[in-house]
């Protein structure tokens, strides 16, 4: 049974332990590092709750660093930090990469195998680490809609739980090449005003050789309720001119830019101006040709019926805020999910999956 590391209630007189880390030279940082008197329990699940934050008060309680890794650190591999925002970070380094994972909004941020250059996912230098606001880059969880909030409700776009605090449910060494996190949301009072439906979401993501997230929707009310979601990965480009998205050939897509209006892809999709398109009835592998940084990327998924490819190009970028203005040469975004006319129905005590594994290759 998973036992809470604090109450759920409002946690005082805590305090931070600062551990600054530098992300490009990581790769060894926890190897010999008994200093934090870490458990260590190899290849065996270690559970906790990470329930110290009150998400209507994020910055009135403390969090205790140290505790949290002498309780729940994995020597070695998994290591928790305070991170930018004094959100809590999950920093990740085990022999085939490493991964940095933000508590707030559950979501990665960050994705290098350690015989890679570059990463696999784009970061705003000016993304905000504020709460209630989004994170710019990496993996934001889009759930439990994506786009405008349905028109009953008055939410934010592409749901709630992106802008909250998540919980942290486990981590387990599954090998020394492998590490395994799950983070989870629950039904509060804060939820039911937006949304009020009876739900337990979970994201299980997999460090390895490549990265694997899974979301887990399971609704723990009497009754059924709909979802629209999607993992809006921003993948790290060496110049969006020169990108191709292979596998939609000949696919329906709905122009986002047009009015909705429903098109069909001729060829490979690439970018030479703003780019929205919902991608219908999409194949489970995708490829996204990056000739700029000699790779491609493998989008295997399985649960999902669309795909999103966005790029805001200069127009949009230079609109938006937490931006650089030349930004947009460097992401494009292939979202996995289920959007727009594809919705997920979730019968009283059941479940949904959204799963998700990106690997980079070489020739």
């Amino acid at each position: 049974m998973d036992t809470p590391i604090f109450p759920k209630s409002k946690c005082t007189g805590m305090f931070y332990r600062t551990v600054r880390i530098d992300l490009l030279n990581c790769k060894n940082f926890m190897e010999n590092d008994e200093s934090l008197g870490w458990a260590y329990e190899s290849q065996h699940m270690i559970f906790g709750m990470f329930s110290a934050y009150n998400n209507d008060d994020l910055r009135g309680n403390g969090m205790n660093i140290d505790q949290l890794n002498r309780t729940y650190g994995i020597l070695g591999q998994l290591k928790f930090i305070e991170g930018k925002g004094e959100f809590p970070f999950i920093l990740i380094s085990n022999r085939s990469a490493t991964a940095l994972i933000s508590i707030y909004a559950g979501q990665v941020l960050s994705f290098q195998p350690i015989d890679e250059d570059e990463d696999l996912l784009f970061l705003s230098q000016k993304s905000y680490y504020d709460e209630g606001k989004s994170i710019r880059g990496g993996i934001p969880v889009c759930w439990p809609w994506f786009g405008d909030a349905p028109s009953n409700v008055q939410g934010p776009i592409h749901g709630f739980v992106r802008k909250r605090l998540w919980e942290f449910l486990g981590a387990e060494a599954v090998t020394d090449f492998e590490t395994r996190v799950r983070l989870g949301l629950i039904r509060s009072d804060s939820s039911e005003t937006l949304w009020p439906q009876a739900f337990a979401l979970e994201l299980v993501i997999s460090v390895g050789d490549s990265l694997t997230l899974e979301l887990i929707t399971r609704n723990t009310g009497n009754k059924a309720f709909s979802i629209t979601e999607a993992l809006h990965t921003y993948f790290l480009v060496g110049n969006i001119k020169q990108v191709k998205v292979l596998g939609l050939e000949n696919t329906q897509y709905l122009d986002k830019l047009d009015n909705f209006l429903q098109k069909s892809q001729v060829g490979a999709v690439t970018v030479s101006e703003e780019i929205d398109r919902i991608y219908i009835d999409v194949k489970n592998e995708l490829v996204i040709d990056d000739p700029a940084f000699d790779r491609l990327i493998r989008i295997s998924s399985a649960g999902n019926k669309t795909a999103v490819v966005w790029n805001p190009w200069i127009d949009t970028t230079l609109e938006t805020t937490d931006l650089e203005k030349n930004d947009y040469k460097r992401f494009l975004c292939v979202e996995t999910g289920n959007v727009a006319h594809h919705v997920v129905q979730v019968p009283p005590g059941g479940e949904s999956s959204l799963l998700a594994n990106f690997q980079i290759i070489r020739d």
